[in-house]
């Protein structure tokens, strides 16, 4: 006889093949996440599309990339 605990379990399924097949969706669960905040986090420290010619100059002149003139002939041409 079969009592409970016994036989095919659960739709089919034994008990312990169900929980396994719950534990690796489980884990590709985590590991989806994992990946989806790993992109945000990259497109976090990506310039924005607001960023737009002015400001790019204006970093460009703060880091020594341009000088005075250069930005000023920038400026001109943007405006």
């Amino acid at each position: 006889m079969m009592g409970i605990g016994h036989g095919y379990g659960m739709y089919g399924f034994g008990g312990g093949s169900f929980m396994m097949i719950l534990i690796f969706l489980l884990i590709g669960y985590l590991i989806y996440l994992g990946i989806r905040q790993n992109r945000n986090s990259e497109h976090r420290n990506q310039p924005t599309t607001s960023s737009n010619a002015l400001d790019i100059a204006k970093s460009r002149l703060a880091k020594g990339e341009i000088t005075i003139e250069e930005f000023e002939q920038i400026k001109k041409s943007i405006l």
